[in-house]
């Protein structure tokens, strides 16, 4: 289920908790100590670690580091259960690397920001400007400390099928949807038209949650402010679960594609959604059967992302000038474009998104160059906070749209204890 990619359904246990587990960890973390810890060899040169995901960075570029850098011998370590691990050794201040690789969960490591080097100390401001402005605030502690330098990220668009749109009246190139579908209520009002030219085959939406959730990703205030104050049961989140029931009440609305979303990309129940760049590859994998037929325009109610990672510098480090070099040159514009080209990790600079090599045509969407339109929502996401307890309090909403939507469950009744839930959780954090 795609939705899960980058969503963090599963939150990992806060760091007091896991000093518990890492007292029982000893063995896990030993096995980890010698090539997690940098430091000068005997040859002279300076080692550091860097512990990463798979293609959360790329490869080429890793091996390329000692080249660039005589000095520095980087010894990368491609982790799996990767977040477990990371806060397992750091709970346990045993192993931890000297650069650590965060994905889009960056703000559940605020309340550990002293384990970090602060980058600002390092001349972080300095390269600031080259970065897309929410993007690099997202690694800004509320104590405005720079924890992170930005690596990809996850504009998001409107994907759709337009050989199905064309057989329900509705506009099928790019610009023109755009400008049709400018809101979600627009949007919402093509369903009964799918419904009809389909004789009820297919549906415009693929699940409610993800109509909830990226109405959610492209506006300014997410759930907490920057200060800890709970803002999820406002009238604007409210209003983002309303259209979300509506979608799945609506006729011709969602596809409830939930654990078959790849079946319902390709055998055409579901004919849109709103989804992140890195949405292209896992589409293309899904849905073979339909390469040609889909194109993408800008994504109704406003531009927003879902998804993208950063670099960190441990505490730990002995060497955090020269590890600070190292993933300077590890995301500069130039390294992040051949990123991109390589293993489709979207940029944050803002020189490589403007770079024309990245603008090929694509075959599985019609020859369309869909990363102009990617680019140009990269640009427009706007200055948004995310907290600590930002994943879990997203779960419980997660929980009771897919209550409504599997269940039947009452959509106020859902409402109503999910910010139960919400308030016990934060009460209790």
């Amino acid at each position: 289920m795609t939705k899960l990619l980058c969503s963090g359904k599963r939150r990992p246990l806060p760091l007091s908790t896991l000093a518990l587990v890492g007292m029982l960890c000893s063995s896990l973390l030993f096995s980890f100590m010698l090539s997690a810890c940098g430091g000068d060899g005997a040859n002279g040169k300076i080692h550091l670690t860097i512990w990463y995901w798979n293609r959360s960075i790329d490869d080429k570029l890793l091996a390329q580091v000692s080249k660039q850098f005589p000095n520095v011998v980087l010894i990368p370590e491609k982790i799996t259960d990767y977040d477990n691990k990371v806060r397992t050794a750091m709970a346990g201040h045993k192993g931890v690397p000297d650069i650590i690789a965060i994905n889009s969960n960056i703000a559940t490591y605020f309340p550990d920001e002293d384990q970090f080097v602060d980058l600002n100390t390092l001349g972080a401001e300095e390269i600031k400007s080259e970065y897309l402005p929410w993007k690099w605030n997202l690694g800004t502690t509320p104590d405005h400390r720079q924890i992170a330098i930005p690596m990809d990220t996850g504009p998001t668009a409107l994907f759709y099928r337009a050989d199905i749109f064309a057989k329900a009246g509705l506009p099928t190139d790019p610009q023109a949807v755009s400008e049709r579908f400018k809101t979600w209520d627009e949007y919402l009002q093509a369903a009964p038209k799918i419904a009809e030219a389909t004789q009820n085959k297919s549906f415009l939406f693929d699940d409610i949650y993800n109509v909830y959730e990226m109405q959610l990703m492209a506006n300014k205030e997410h759930y907490f402010t920057p200060s800890g104050q709970y803002i999820g049961d406002q009238p604007e989140i409210r209003r983002f679960w309303n259209m979300a029931v509506q979608a799945g009440q609506a006729e011709g609305g969602t596809a409830r594609a939930v654990e078959d979303w790849n079946q319902a990309m390709n055998n055409g129940r579901a004919v849109s959604f709103v989804g992140a760049v890195w949405n292209k590859q896992i589409l293309a994998d899904a849905a073979p059967d339909t390469a040609g037929k889909w194109r993408i325009a800008r994504a109704p109610g406003g531009d927003g992302n879902y998804g993208g990672s950063f670099l960190t510098i441990s505490k730990n480090c002995e060497h955090p000038k020269e590890a600070f070099e190292v993933i300077k040159w590890l995301q500069s514009p130039e390294n992040q474009l051949f990123a991109y080209k390589d293993i489709q990790l979207f940029p944050s600079a803002i020189r490589a998104l403007d770079d024309p090599s990245l603008n090929q045509p694509e075959s599985f969407f019609g020859g369309q160059r869909t990363t102009q339109i990617f680019a140009a929502a990269a640009k427009n996401v706007p200055l948004f906070y995310t907290g600590p307890n930002d994943t879990k309090t997203d779960n419980f909403i997660y929980q009771e749209l897919e209550n409504i939507q599997l269940n039947h469950k009452n959509p106020d009744q859902a409402w109503q204890d999910a910010q139960r839930s919400i308030q016990r959780n934060i009460q209790l954090s």
